[in-house]
């Protein structure tokens, strides 16, 4: 049975909200109702949603704890809101899903931010990540394992749920940047050849299992037989970005490389956070990312198709509400 190196063994996870049976239904659901909501009191706020949750089918008669949960859950891995200030407003993610009614895309979108460290997940996890040095892009990295894979068999290759947690997520010379990705695969493909067993219990697996679904329901992977996850061929130039990106949550660098922080080092981050994740992205039909950073803080209104004419990619950085409308003219 294979076992990570006790001195890199480190498990990182993220919150689980309970609906991977009902995904695309409660996802749908919950950023339809954040998305009708306006910026209120945070105690409002919450309280209003979770009088929405009350009436998605069959929780009427849950406990507070649940309703609670679905809420909170939900927000924190998606970043359906935002709280700061005392006050909580929906975010753009809410908004897109709700207008285009598109899964794959919000996968998309979700999964080219989604790092460790991250507010995902409660402040003293976080903490703990940063005094591992972890600086790590699930999606992305299994997608630049694969791509080495392929390179050095000349051939078609997956990786299986097992060696993404062992391999991958559960060490540190992955999550950490220790090795590169080319190591990685060296060291799946040694496995391979010894024919090394891996714990594949569904505790043990549960979060890179859960990375490598969202991978899936993105297109991004594909599988045949719910074993072995390939890189989806018809999502080539996607995968290219994906693995090529230099997006990267840079408010925990210092600490990451001091491996050390505080825990209100740690909350300070938070809000910078979910702005992070609610800026705003748009992508066309062939479902290339376009990404504009607007500190501004548009909302309802500006979730709006903005590709540039000659259909080249592009990335805005909008200071002004004045430069915004100028580059809504220009690309329309």
């Amino acid at each position: 049975m294979y076992i990570v190196p006790e001195e890199y063994y480190f498990r990182i996870h993220h919150v689980r909200p309970r609906f991977k049976g009902d995904i695309e239904n409660v996802l749908l659901f919950m950023a339809t109702e954040i998305s009708k909501m306006e910026e209120m009191p945070e105690k409002d706020f919450a309280n209003e949603l979770n009088n929405a949750i009350r009436r998605y089918p069959g929780n009427g008669i849950r406990e507070i704890k649940t309703i609670n949960n679905w809420r909170t859950e939900i927000s924190a891995l998606f970043g359906y809101f935002i709280v700061e200030n005392g006050t909580t407003r929906p975010g753009k993610r809410a908004f897109e899903l709700a207008q285009k009614e598109d899964l794959v895309e919000a996968f998309k979108t979700f999964l080219y931010t989604f790092q460790y460290p991250g507010a995902h997940i409660k402040t003293h996890e976080v903490l703990k990540q940063i005094e591992k040095g972890v600086h790590f892009k699930p999606a992305q990295y299994i997608l630049q394992v694969l791509e080495e894979a392929e390179k050095d068999t000349k051939g078609r290759v997956g990786l299986s749920k097992e060696e993404v947690c062992h391999c991958i997520f559960n060490d540190l010379r992955a999550t950490a940047q220790m090795e590169t990705p080319l190591e990685t695969w060296k060291r799946i493909k040694h496995n391979r050849e010894l024919e090394v067993e891996y714990d594949s219990t569904g505790d043990v697996v549960r979060y890179a299992g859960d990375i490598v679904d969202y991978m899936e329901i993105a297109n991004l992977l594909v599988s045949h037989d719910s074993r072995c996850y390939y890189k989806n061929t018809l999502e080539s130039e996607t995968i290219l970005k994906f693995i090529n990106s230099s997006e990267w949550y840079s408010a925990y660098d210092k600490l990451i490389k001091k491996k050390s922080a505080t825990l209100e080092n740690v909350k300070d981050c938070v809000v910078g956070w979910f702005k992070y994740v609610n800026r705003l992205m748009i992508s066309k039909a062939d479902k290339k990312l376009y990404v504009i950073q607007d500190p501004v803080g548009l909302y309802k209104n500006d979730i709006i198709e903005m590709i540039p004419k000659n259909g080249a990619e592009i990335t805005f950085n909008v200071d002004t509400a004045g430069q915004y409308e100028e580059l809504l003219s220009w690309a329309n």
